[in-house]
């Protein structure tokens, strides 16, 4: 079979552990940092990926922000 027509593998997850969303955002944000530094221009890298990242972090954090909000009101 050709390689382009295989699908790509599904990963399952066997366990999952809950963390906070400053951590999640913190690991988000250290990892898109990192990849930024080896993701260089000159390669003609696809920013899908830095975008998406981008768009889970900020999401994070407006969620963050207004979790505190609604504690601060009760």
């Amino acid at each position: 079979m050709d390689e382009s027509l295989r699908p790509p593998v599904r990963l399952q997850a066997i366990s999952a552990t809950t963390i906070s969303l400053k951590s999640a955002n913190a690991s988000v944000n250290d990892f898109l940092a990192d990849f930024q530094s080896r993701s260089t221009p000159s390669k003609g890298g696809d920013t899908t990926i830095t975008a998406q990242l981008q768009k889970l972090s900020d999401a994070l954090q407006e969620r963050r922000t207004r979790d505190r909000k609604m504690q601060e009101s009760t």
